[in-house]
Protein backbone atom coordinates (compact mmCIF):
# COMPACT_ATOMS: atom_id res chain seq x y z
CA UNK A 1 0.00 0.00 0.00
CA UNK A 2 1.18 3.50 -0.77
CA UNK A 3 2.45 5.54 2.16
CA UNK A 4 4.01 8.94 2.30
CA UNK A 5 2.73 12.48 2.50
CA UNK A 6 -0.09 13.19 4.97
CA UNK A 7 -3.33 15.04 4.26
CA UNK A 8 -1.87 18.12 5.95
CA UNK A 9 1.35 17.69 3.98
CA UNK A 10 -0.55 17.72 0.68
CA UNK A 11 -2.64 20.72 1.78
CA UNK A 12 0.43 22.63 3.01
CA UNK A 13 2.30 22.02 -0.25
CA UNK A 14 -0.73 23.19 -2.25
CA UNK A 15 -1.14 26.36 -0.19
CA UNK A 16 2.60 27.17 -0.12
CA UNK A 17 2.74 26.95 -3.93
CA UNK A 18 -0.12 29.43 -4.33
CA UNK A 19 0.81 31.94 -1.61
CA UNK A 20 3.26 34.62 -2.74
CA UNK A 21 3.95 38.34 -2.45
CA UNK A 22 0.77 39.27 -4.33
CA UNK A 23 -1.30 37.42 -1.74
CA UNK A 24 0.65 38.41 1.39
CA UNK A 25 0.78 42.08 0.34
CA UNK A 26 -2.99 42.09 -0.28
CA UNK A 27 -2.58 43.36 -3.85
CA UNK A 28 -4.11 40.25 -5.47
CA UNK A 29 -7.07 40.35 -3.11
CA UNK A 30 -7.72 44.01 -3.90
CA UNK A 31 -7.76 43.49 -7.67
CA UNK A 32 -9.49 40.12 -7.90
CA UNK A 33 -12.05 40.40 -5.09
CA UNK A 34 -12.26 43.74 -3.25
CA UNK A 35 -12.88 45.70 -6.45
CA UNK A 36 -16.21 43.89 -6.89
CA UNK A 37 -17.21 44.79 -3.29
CA UNK A 38 -20.09 42.53 -2.08
CA UNK A 39 -19.85 40.37 -5.22
CA UNK A 40 -16.23 39.69 -4.30
CA UNK A 41 -17.56 37.14 -1.77
CA UNK A 42 -19.18 35.19 -4.64
CA UNK A 43 -15.88 35.32 -6.53
CA UNK A 44 -14.05 33.87 -3.51
CA UNK A 45 -16.63 31.05 -3.18
CA UNK A 46 -16.24 30.23 -6.90
CA UNK A 47 -12.44 30.34 -6.62
CA UNK A 48 -12.54 27.96 -3.62
CA UNK A 49 -14.60 25.44 -5.63
CA UNK A 50 -12.26 25.69 -8.61
CA UNK A 51 -9.17 25.37 -6.39
CA UNK A 52 -10.51 21.97 -5.33
CA UNK A 53 -11.69 20.82 -8.77
CA UNK A 54 -8.54 21.76 -10.66
CA UNK A 55 -6.26 20.76 -7.85
CA UNK A 56 -7.74 17.26 -7.72
CA UNK A 57 -8.71 16.47 -11.35
CA UNK A 58 -5.08 16.35 -12.60
CA UNK A 59 -4.29 14.14 -9.58
CA UNK A 60 -7.18 11.78 -10.41
CA UNK A 61 -5.93 11.55 -14.02
CA UNK A 62 -2.41 10.82 -12.77
CA UNK A 63 -3.75 7.80 -10.86
CA UNK A 64 -5.84 6.76 -13.88
CA UNK A 65 -2.83 6.75 -16.22
CA UNK A 66 -0.30 5.68 -13.56
CA UNK A 67 1.99 8.63 -14.23
CA UNK A 68 3.75 11.36 -12.27
CA UNK A 69 4.15 13.54 -15.39
CA UNK A 70 1.42 16.19 -15.24
CA UNK A 71 1.66 16.77 -19.01
CA UNK A 72 0.91 13.08 -19.62
CA UNK A 73 -1.91 13.13 -17.06
CA UNK A 74 -3.78 15.96 -18.82
CA UNK A 75 -2.76 14.92 -22.35
CA UNK A 76 -2.77 11.08 -22.45
CA UNK A 77 -2.79 10.99 -26.28
CA UNK A 78 0.55 12.87 -26.16
CA UNK A 79 -0.66 15.28 -28.84
CA UNK A 80 2.47 17.38 -29.56
CA UNK A 81 0.52 20.63 -29.99
CA UNK A 82 -1.31 20.21 -26.69
CA UNK A 83 1.95 19.30 -24.95
CA UNK A 84 3.69 22.33 -26.47
CA UNK A 85 0.90 24.69 -25.38
CA UNK A 86 0.69 23.27 -21.85
CA UNK A 87 4.46 23.28 -21.44
CA UNK A 88 4.68 26.86 -22.76
CA UNK A 89 2.00 28.04 -20.32
CA UNK A 90 3.84 26.49 -17.36
CA UNK A 91 7.08 28.14 -18.50
CA UNK A 92 5.35 31.52 -18.92
CA UNK A 93 3.74 31.11 -15.49
CA UNK A 94 7.16 30.50 -13.92
CA UNK A 95 8.78 33.49 -15.62
CA UNK A 96 5.71 35.74 -15.24
CA UNK A 97 5.49 35.03 -11.51
CA UNK A 98 9.24 35.67 -11.19
CA UNK A 99 8.80 39.09 -12.83
CA UNK A 100 5.94 39.98 -10.46
CA UNK A 101 8.04 38.93 -7.44
CA UNK A 102 10.96 41.10 -8.61
CA UNK A 103 8.58 44.03 -9.07
CA UNK A 104 7.21 43.37 -5.57
CA UNK A 105 10.76 43.52 -4.18
CA UNK A 106 11.32 46.83 -5.97
CA UNK A 107 8.12 48.30 -4.56
CA UNK A 108 8.85 46.98 -1.05
CA UNK A 109 12.30 48.63 -1.01
CA UNK A 110 10.99 51.84 -2.59
CA UNK A 111 8.12 52.35 -0.13
CA UNK A 112 9.92 51.29 3.03
CA UNK A 113 13.55 52.29 2.47
CA UNK A 114 13.00 55.19 0.04
CA UNK A 115 15.35 53.95 -2.66
CA UNK A 116 14.71 53.85 -6.44
CA UNK A 117 12.38 51.11 -7.70
CA UNK A 118 15.11 49.15 -9.48
CA UNK A 119 17.28 48.70 -6.35
CA UNK A 120 15.12 46.02 -4.69
CA UNK A 121 14.70 44.09 -7.95
CA UNK A 122 18.45 44.26 -8.62
CA UNK A 123 19.35 43.00 -5.12
CA UNK A 124 16.97 40.05 -5.47
CA UNK A 125 18.32 39.26 -8.96
CA UNK A 126 21.88 39.15 -7.62
CA UNK A 127 20.83 36.88 -4.75
CA UNK A 128 18.94 34.59 -7.15
CA UNK A 129 21.96 34.32 -9.45
CA UNK A 130 24.22 33.47 -6.50
CA UNK A 131 21.80 30.91 -5.04
CA UNK A 132 21.17 29.19 -8.36
CA UNK A 133 24.87 29.10 -9.25
CA UNK A 134 26.05 27.78 -5.87
CA UNK A 135 23.22 25.50 -4.73
CA UNK A 136 19.59 25.69 -3.60
CA UNK A 137 18.89 22.97 -1.05
CA UNK A 138 19.66 24.82 2.18
CA UNK A 139 18.13 28.08 0.93
CA UNK A 140 14.84 26.35 0.01
CA UNK A 141 14.72 24.72 3.46
CA UNK A 142 15.19 28.07 5.17
CA UNK A 143 12.54 29.74 3.00
CA UNK A 144 10.05 26.91 3.59
CA UNK A 145 10.46 27.41 7.33
CA UNK A 146 9.43 31.06 6.92
CA UNK A 147 5.98 30.23 5.50
CA UNK A 148 4.37 29.77 8.98
CA UNK A 149 5.90 33.10 10.06
CA UNK A 150 4.33 34.79 7.05
CA UNK A 151 0.94 33.30 7.92
CA UNK A 152 1.32 34.43 11.54
CA UNK A 153 2.12 37.96 10.38
CA UNK A 154 -0.93 38.04 8.07
CA UNK A 155 -3.24 36.80 10.84
CA UNK A 156 -1.91 39.24 13.46
CA UNK A 157 -2.19 42.25 11.15
CA UNK A 158 -5.60 41.10 9.95
CA UNK A 159 -7.08 40.59 13.42
CA UNK A 160 -5.83 43.99 14.58
CA UNK A 161 -7.33 45.66 11.49
CA UNK A 162 -10.68 43.91 11.98
CA UNK A 163 -10.81 45.05 15.61
CA UNK A 164 -10.13 48.67 14.55
CA UNK A 165 -12.28 49.19 11.41
CA UNK A 166 -12.57 52.52 9.63
CA UNK A 167 -15.65 54.32 8.37
CA UNK A 168 -16.80 53.23 4.89
CA UNK A 169 -17.97 55.24 1.90
CA UNK A 170 -20.08 54.07 -1.03
CA UNK A 171 -17.57 54.86 -3.77
CA UNK A 172 -13.91 54.17 -3.09
CA UNK A 173 -11.11 53.95 -5.68
CA UNK A 174 -9.79 50.38 -5.68
CA UNK A 175 -6.95 48.93 -7.76
CA UNK A 176 -8.31 47.00 -10.71
CA UNK A 177 -7.30 45.33 -13.95
CA UNK A 178 -9.41 45.98 -17.06
CA UNK A 179 -8.73 42.33 -18.00
CA UNK A 180 -10.96 41.25 -15.09
CA UNK A 181 -14.40 41.79 -16.60
CA UNK A 182 -16.76 40.76 -13.75
CA UNK A 183 -16.81 38.89 -10.43
CA UNK A 184 -17.21 35.38 -11.86
CA UNK A 185 -14.45 35.76 -14.48
CA UNK A 186 -12.23 37.17 -11.73
CA UNK A 187 -12.89 34.12 -9.53
CA UNK A 188 -12.08 31.72 -12.38
CA UNK A 189 -8.97 33.61 -13.53
CA UNK A 190 -7.61 33.79 -9.99
CA UNK A 191 -7.49 29.99 -9.97
CA UNK A 192 -6.44 29.52 -13.60
CA UNK A 193 -3.18 31.47 -13.24
CA UNK A 194 -2.42 29.91 -9.85
CA UNK A 195 -3.19 26.23 -10.33
CA UNK A 196 -0.71 25.69 -13.17
CA UNK A 197 2.29 25.77 -10.84
CA UNK A 198 0.45 23.78 -8.17
CA UNK A 199 -0.35 21.04 -10.70
CA UNK A 200 3.38 20.53 -11.28
CA UNK A 201 3.79 19.98 -7.51
CA UNK A 202 0.69 17.87 -6.75
CA UNK A 203 0.84 15.30 -9.57
CA UNK A 204 4.31 13.92 -8.64
CA UNK A 205 3.05 13.37 -5.07
CA UNK A 206 0.76 10.59 -6.32
CA UNK A 207 3.72 8.21 -6.65
CA UNK A 208 3.93 7.54 -2.90
CA UNK A 209 0.57 8.81 -1.60
CA UNK A 210 -2.85 7.06 -1.50
CA UNK A 211 -5.57 8.62 -3.66
CA UNK A 212 -7.86 9.25 -0.68
CA UNK A 213 -5.07 11.24 1.00
CA UNK A 214 -4.59 13.33 -2.15
CA UNK A 215 -8.36 13.91 -2.37
CA UNK A 216 -8.63 15.09 1.24
CA UNK A 217 -5.39 17.08 0.98
CA UNK A 218 -6.47 19.04 -2.09
CA UNK A 219 -9.90 19.61 -0.50
CA UNK A 220 -8.32 20.94 2.70
CA UNK A 221 -5.87 23.04 0.68
CA UNK A 222 -8.73 24.57 -1.32
CA UNK A 223 -10.65 25.37 1.89
CA UNK A 224 -7.54 26.98 3.43
CA UNK A 225 -6.92 29.04 0.27
CA UNK A 226 -10.55 30.15 0.07
CA UNK A 227 -10.69 30.89 3.80
CA UNK A 228 -7.47 32.90 3.58
CA UNK A 229 -8.84 34.92 0.65
CA UNK A 230 -12.04 35.67 2.57
CA UNK A 231 -10.09 36.68 5.70
CA UNK A 232 -7.91 39.12 3.73
CA UNK A 233 -10.97 40.38 1.83
CA UNK A 234 -12.68 41.19 5.16
CA UNK A 235 -9.51 42.82 6.50
CA UNK A 236 -9.05 45.07 3.45
CA UNK A 237 -12.76 45.84 3.29
CA UNK A 238 -12.62 47.17 6.86
CA UNK A 239 -10.00 49.73 5.74
CA UNK A 240 -10.82 50.04 2.04
CA UNK A 241 -10.81 53.85 2.02
CA UNK A 242 -7.24 53.82 3.32
CA UNK A 243 -5.75 50.92 1.32
CA UNK A 244 -7.94 50.59 -1.80
CA UNK A 245 -5.49 52.27 -4.16
CA UNK A 246 -2.23 51.38 -2.37
CA UNK A 247 0.56 49.13 -3.66
CA UNK A 248 1.22 47.21 -0.42
CA UNK A 249 -2.04 47.43 1.59
CA UNK A 250 -1.10 44.90 4.29
CA UNK A 251 2.17 46.75 5.01
CA UNK A 252 0.16 49.94 5.59
CA UNK A 253 -2.07 48.09 8.07
CA UNK A 254 0.96 46.54 9.80
CA UNK A 255 2.45 50.01 10.33
CA UNK A 256 -0.75 51.04 12.11
CA UNK A 257 -0.04 48.52 14.88
CA UNK A 258 3.49 49.80 15.46
CA UNK A 259 6.30 50.97 13.17
CA UNK A 260 8.42 48.09 14.47
CA UNK A 261 5.74 45.60 13.51
CA UNK A 262 5.58 47.24 10.10
CA UNK A 263 9.30 46.51 9.65
CA UNK A 264 8.74 42.91 10.78
CA UNK A 265 5.95 42.49 8.21
CA UNK A 266 8.12 43.96 5.45
CA UNK A 267 10.84 41.40 6.30
CA UNK A 268 8.31 38.54 6.35
CA UNK A 269 6.80 39.73 3.05
CA UNK A 270 10.24 39.96 1.50
CA UNK A 271 11.15 36.43 2.61
CA UNK A 272 7.92 35.00 1.23
CA UNK A 273 8.46 36.95 -1.97
CA UNK A 274 12.04 35.70 -2.25
CA UNK A 275 11.03 32.09 -1.65
CA UNK A 276 8.54 32.26 -4.54
CA UNK A 277 11.04 34.09 -6.74
CA UNK A 278 13.69 31.46 -6.05
CA UNK A 279 11.39 28.60 -7.05
CA UNK A 280 10.26 30.37 -10.23
CA UNK A 281 13.78 31.50 -11.12
CA UNK A 282 15.20 28.00 -10.79
CA UNK A 283 12.28 26.57 -12.80
CA UNK A 284 12.70 29.20 -15.54
CA UNK A 285 16.46 28.51 -15.79
CA UNK A 286 15.86 24.75 -15.97
CA UNK A 287 13.25 25.11 -18.73
CA UNK A 288 15.33 27.54 -20.77
CA UNK A 289 18.27 25.16 -20.50
CA UNK A 290 16.03 22.29 -21.64
CA UNK A 291 14.78 24.37 -24.60
CA UNK A 292 18.34 25.24 -25.61
CA UNK A 293 19.32 21.57 -25.09
CA UNK A 294 22.24 22.42 -22.88
CA UNK A 295 23.20 22.12 -19.22
CA UNK A 296 22.40 24.92 -16.81
CA UNK A 297 25.17 27.48 -17.27
CA UNK A 298 25.98 30.91 -15.90
CA UNK A 299 24.93 32.45 -19.25
CA UNK A 300 21.45 30.92 -19.01
CA UNK A 301 21.13 32.05 -15.38
CA UNK A 302 22.17 35.60 -16.32
CA UNK A 303 19.79 35.67 -19.31
CA UNK A 304 16.80 34.84 -17.08
CA UNK A 305 17.93 37.34 -14.41
CA UNK A 306 18.43 40.20 -16.89
CA UNK A 307 15.13 39.52 -18.67
CA UNK A 308 13.25 39.34 -15.38
CA UNK A 309 14.90 42.49 -14.03
CA UNK A 310 13.96 44.73 -16.97
CA UNK A 311 10.42 43.33 -17.19
CA UNK A 312 9.91 44.02 -13.45
CA UNK A 313 10.48 47.77 -13.95
CA UNK A 314 6.89 48.04 -15.23
CA UNK A 315 5.83 48.11 -11.55
CA UNK A 316 4.21 45.69 -9.08
CA UNK A 317 0.60 46.91 -9.13
CA UNK A 318 0.43 47.08 -12.94
CA UNK A 319 2.11 43.69 -13.39
CA UNK A 320 -0.31 41.97 -10.98
CA UNK A 321 -3.14 43.47 -13.03
CA UNK A 322 -1.59 42.54 -16.39
CA UNK A 323 0.55 39.37 -16.23
CA UNK A 324 -1.65 37.31 -13.92
CA UNK A 325 -4.89 37.78 -15.93
CA UNK A 326 -3.06 37.01 -19.21
CA UNK A 327 -1.66 33.81 -17.67
CA UNK A 328 -5.15 33.15 -16.36
CA UNK A 329 -6.76 33.22 -19.81
CA UNK A 330 -4.19 30.69 -21.02
CA UNK A 331 -4.86 28.62 -17.91
CA UNK A 332 -8.59 28.51 -18.71
CA UNK A 333 -7.73 26.56 -21.88
CA UNK A 334 -5.72 24.08 -19.81
CA UNK A 335 -8.69 23.81 -17.42
CA UNK A 336 -10.90 22.93 -20.40
CA UNK A 337 -8.40 20.30 -21.53
CA UNK A 338 -8.28 18.72 -18.05
CA UNK A 339 -12.07 18.65 -17.76
CA UNK A 340 -12.49 17.16 -21.25
CA UNK A 341 -9.86 14.47 -20.56
CA UNK A 342 -11.50 13.58 -17.24
CA UNK A 343 -15.01 13.34 -18.72
CA UNK A 344 -13.80 11.26 -21.68
CA UNK A 345 -12.08 8.84 -19.32
CA UNK A 346 -15.22 8.56 -17.18
CA UNK A 347 -17.30 7.85 -20.28
CA UNK A 348 -14.75 5.28 -21.49
CA UNK A 349 -14.73 3.52 -18.11
CA UNK A 350 -18.54 3.34 -18.00
CA UNK A 351 -18.67 1.99 -21.53
CA UNK A 352 -16.40 -0.93 -20.58
CA UNK A 353 -18.16 -1.70 -17.29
Amino acid sequence: MKQGISVMGVASSYVATIIGAGYASGQEILQYFSYFREQGIYAIALASLFFFLFGYLPVALAYRFNTTDYLHAINPSKNPWVRFFSDSMITLSLFGTLVVMLAGAGTTFEQNFHVPLFVGALIVCLLLVANTAFGLEMIVKVMSALTPIMFAGIVLVGLYALMHPQAQVAKTPINHSTLLLNWWSSGVLYVSFNFQLAMAILVPMTKHTPQKTMFLGTLLGALLLGGGCFFLYAVLESHILQVGSSKLPMVILANQIHPGFGVFYVVVLFMGLYSTALTCFYGSVARLSQTLKRHVSLWVILAVAIGGFFASLLGFKDLVGMIYPILGYGGVLIMGLILATFLLQRAHTRHHD
